[in-house]
């Protein structure tokens, strides 16, 4: 093909193209707007955040939990409330959690509060005493030739 006819299909190519987008694009009428989703969906999504608590109110069983939020890149604060349906790992009751832990928290939202499914406390690791004490070792003997 000559590089001019090349040239032609382009063009009328491009022209199509400048005049069928507009008509494309326009609203009409009978054309149904996006379905739109209810809150209900949005409430019921669980959401996990990991973070160190900044304070815990023992008698209304909210946490504040402190989180890096990685879609915003910044740090937050939220608060997480906790009732009988919440599972508590590595903690008996929400008295054990104290200021300064750290927590992985699946929640959801539910009546416009964050309300905590799983709390986990992270336990601190204790070093594992695998090793054995250090004894004296009696130097190797190099046997005497004889």
């Amino acid at each position: 093909m000559k590089s001019s006819n090349i040239r032609k299909l382009v063009a009328i190519t491009f022209l199509v193209c400048l005049t069928a987008v507009p008509a494309f694009s326009q609203n009409s009428s009978n054309v149904s707007s996006p379905v739109q989703v209810p809150d209900t969906v949005s409430q019921n999504k669980e959401t996990a955040i990991y973070g160190e608590v900044q304070t815990v109110n023992g008698p209304s069983g909210v946490l504040a939990v402190q989180y890096y939020d990685y879609d915003s890149d910044s740090e937050k604060t939220t608060d997480i409330a906790t009732g009988p349906d919440t599972k508590l790992e590595n903690a008996s009751a929400i008295g054990d959690i104290k200021k300064g832990d750290w927590v992985d928290v699946t929640y959801i939202v539910k009546d416009g509060k964050n309300t905590a499914k799983i709390v986990t406390v992270e336990k601190e690791e204790t070093p594992a005493n695998d090793e054995e004490s250090p004894q004296a070792v009696a130097p190797a003997t190099v046997p005497s030739e004889q």
